[in-house]
């Protein structure tokens, strides 16, 4: 019964977290697109306007200036973005709890790093978000904030680092949510601690009778552009559970880290585009060359598995014929652990045991629902299509697990 409630609450966590989502980053995508599609003030205009905007939309023109405020006419009512970020947080949190952390942790552990115990990967998990949260807010508020070309790569660099160290305890599904929740909670805090706090100094001012301080407009937007640039990457973070290939690759940081450059490179090149003629070109030779990298970093034999031959193409097989999508454990787990599943007991769905032995193995490949582990449905497919080699190469594969 309680792992039926913790499974529901998930469903309704994972849909909060997914639709406030949306809504924050497309809040994120459309005000920059506004800020860049600003017409300049013309000689004449009010001093207090800083551009204009005209916009087509369900049948009527809405027409938006940003201006200063006069502190004689605030204006109301005066609407506020920040829910929709607290919303995504708090969600998260309660989908990161609900999926990894009440199950003991197990499910973020890798399974060659299972002697470390769950709770002190949850610990490692915690400490993770709240530490990288600490290191770049102190980061960009130094002087460095003010050059951009050094404060930049040493936070991506930093980042890898962070991610080095996770993929020494984590599986590779964990080390990308990991960074994806390190990431996305300081896009959070940036809301929080530096956007909301900037804009509720300058309304103070405002309500006092002072003029209009760009300065605080001037400190949020930086964390608020940075919130922008990182959201395709968070985005891609928190979908990582629908691509194995890739987190089950066994080079997870280098991808993980071509794939943050790439989609970082993207939203630039998108905003870019009102003054670089080739922006579009230049995107697609983004993709393509990220693409090519990261085939490469998958095809790459690791030094594990190129002892063994039928280890490697047997992990292959279980990536190309979609079995991690269901069986790593994780957000999406659909089928049983496999992790150390050879020769282990395991109770059946009418209750008998088994041994989990190389017939076992071959025999549930080939035909999944004749005996199927208790408390998962029979919902694999049989593996018909594959040859007597590739099952053998799958089973090597489970047994070194």
């Amino acid at each position: 019964m309680e792992s039926e409630i913790a499974g529901w609450l998930s469903v309704v966590f994972r849909f909060v977290h997914v639709l406030a989502a949306i809504m924050w980053i497309g809040n994120s995508i459309l005000f920059t697109w506004m800020e860049l599609n600003l017409i300049a003030p013309q000689p004449g205009d009010n001093d207090s306007n800083l551009g204009h905007l005209d916009m087509l939309h369900g049948g009527g023109v809405f027409h938006l200036e940003k201006r200063v405020i006069n502190p004689m006419a605030i204006p109301v009512p005066l609407h506020w973005f920040m829910w929709q970020s607290y919303t995504t947080w708090i969600s998260g949190v309660l989908l990161l709890v609900s999926v990894f952390y009440l199950h003991g942790g197990s499910s973020l552990l890798n399974p060659a790093s299972m002697n470390l115990q769950g709770w002190k990967a949850i610990g490692l998990s915690v400490g993770g978000i709240v530490g990288w949260w600490l290191v770049y807010d102190a980061i960009w508020r130094t002087k460095l904030k003010e050059q951009p070309k050094i404060a930049v790569p040493l936070t991506f660099s930093l980042l890898v680092v962070a991610a080095f160290f996770f993929n020494q305890y984590f599986n590779g599904r964990a080390v990308f949510l990991q960074i994806g929740a390190m990431l996305g909670s300081a896009m959070s805090a940036n809301v929080f601690f530096h956007i909301i706090q900037n804009q509720k100094k300058f309304m103070k001012s405002l309500l006092a009778g002072l003029p209009h301080d760009m300065k605080y407009g001037k400190q949020a937007k930086l964390r608020s552009m940075h919130n922008h640039y990182t959201t395709f990457p968070v985005l891609f973070m928190m979908l990582s559970a629908h691509f194995p290939q890739l987190t089950s690759s066994g080079r997870t940081v280098p991808i993980l880290g071509v794939i943050i450059v790439a989609l970082m490179t993207v939203k630039y090149l998108m905003n870019s585009r009102y003054y670089f003629k080739y922006w579009l070109v230049a995107i697609f030779g983004t993709v393509m060359l990220a693409g090519g990298l990261i085939g490469t970093l998958i095809a790459a034999p690791t030094e594990q598995t190129s002892a063994a031959p039928d280890v490697m193409k047997g992990g292959k097989l279980f990536v190309s014929q979609g079995c991690a999508a269901c069986h790593q454990a994780g957000a999406s787990q659909l089928g049983p652990n496999l992790s150390k599943i050879y020769n282990s007991t395991q109770t059946l769905t009418d209750d008998s045991k088994i041994v989990a032995d190389d017939m076992y193995l071959h025999e549930s490949i080939r035909q999944p629902q004749v005996k199927v582990i208790k408390g998962f449905a029979p919902a694999m497919p049989p593996f018909g299509h594959l040859t007597d080699t590739e099952v053998d190469q799958l089973v090597a594969y489970l047994k070194s697990l």
